[in-house]
């Protein structure tokens, strides 16, 4: 007869057994705390939460006719107020549903991606501005009871002075974007819902300004390497402009007037400008943009100088080549 060279199978002792059925009861539906192990259910929550189903109703979080609990129902209240049903069956307080607005930034932006998965959630599951400061949606958006687009909070700008009021200040200085009267919106510059980025700004320092004042995006022949990202900063455009407001026309950041010309010269150190002896004291003084007018780019000069200096012999003399 052949040996066998099988291990012979012995029961499990009792203790084993018995660890194993507890576990196996406790991981029973129902009795798991989380929002996988809880049934969909909006109608037994209604029956504490008076109320709460008329603050959803006019927004994308409406609960369906009756407060259905069907499986296929679009909306139900522990979609997002996770937890079992110990909650409602046993001792609420004991056993409570997870509130999306009291959980840290990357906790809510996960609860909400359930079901919108969009670049703006991408967003606060990264560390940008707001989830690197633990800003979490609820603090711009209310989910009951908003009356206002994408469930703010607020309308803008007053959402956004809510946490930056630094910036409501520039808004009040003489030249600005007309922010306060309703025509430019914060986010039309800043990330918004269809980008993915970890910065504030919608694109960059150039060309979230090209959005609107295209005129000076080009192709230029002859471009100023400032307006492309070249500068120091590589902020481009808000190297020269401020882009909430300022003192100064255009919401530049520094005049660009004589003596000292502030604004040019932060980048550029040109000699025989200021009491050139060769033009007298003709052009003493004058700010630099009455002959650099085109400074944003140029299609006939690299120095970026206004054509009608040529009907001034400027260009006659030999000194200068337009």
């Amino acid at each position: 007869m052949p040996v066998s060279h099988e291990i012979p199978r012995r029961s499990p002792p009792p203790l084993l057994t018995a660890c194993v059925l507890v576990v196996a009861v406790l991981a029973a539906p129902g009795r798991a705390f989380s929002a996988q192990g809880a049934p969909r259910t909006s109608e037994v929550c209604l029956d504490c939460h008076d109320g709460q189903a008329s603050s959803l109703a006019a927004t994308a979080h409406r609960l369906p006719d009756a407060a259905s609990d069907d499986a296929a129902a679009r909306m139900a209240c522990t979609d997002c107020h996770a937890g079992d049903r110990r909650h409602w069956e046993d001792d609420p307080k004991a056993n409570p549903m997870i509130n999306p607005s009291r959980a840290g930034a990357a906790d809510e932006a996960r609860i909400c991606s359930g079901c919108h998965q969009n670049a703006h959630q991408q967003n606060m599951l990264e560390r940008n501005a707001h989830s690197a400061s633990d800003v979490n949606c609820s603090a711009c958006h209310s989910v009951h009871g908003s009356k206002h687009p994408a469930l703010l909070r607020e309308a803008e700008p007053r959402l956004c002075f809510g946490c930056h009021g630094n910036i409501e200040g520039q808004f009040a200085r003489p030249y600005r974007h007309p922010v306060n009267d309703g025509i430019v919106k914060c986010s039309e510059c800043h990330t918004g819902l269809a980008e993915t980025r970890r910065g504030a700004l919608s694109l960059d320092g150039t060309n979230v300004c090209m959005k609107c004042h295209a005129e000076f995006q080009g192709p230029f022949r002859y471009e100023h390497p400032a307006t492309l990202d070249y500068s120091t900063e590589g902020t481009g455009c808000l190297s020269c402009h401020d882009p909430h407001g300022s003192a100064l026309p255009r919401m530049l950041r520094l005049p660009f007037e004589g003596p000292n010309f502030p604004l040019c010269t932060q980048c550029h150190s040109v000699p025989r400008h200021e009491s050139n002896t060769m033009h007298g004291t003709r052009w003493s003084g004058m700010p630099c943009n009455a002959c650099h007018t085109d400074i944003h780019g140029s299609n006939v000069s690299h120095f970026f100088l206004s054509e009608s200096l040529e009907s001034r012999s400027c260009f006659n003399a030999g000194c200068h080549k337009f």
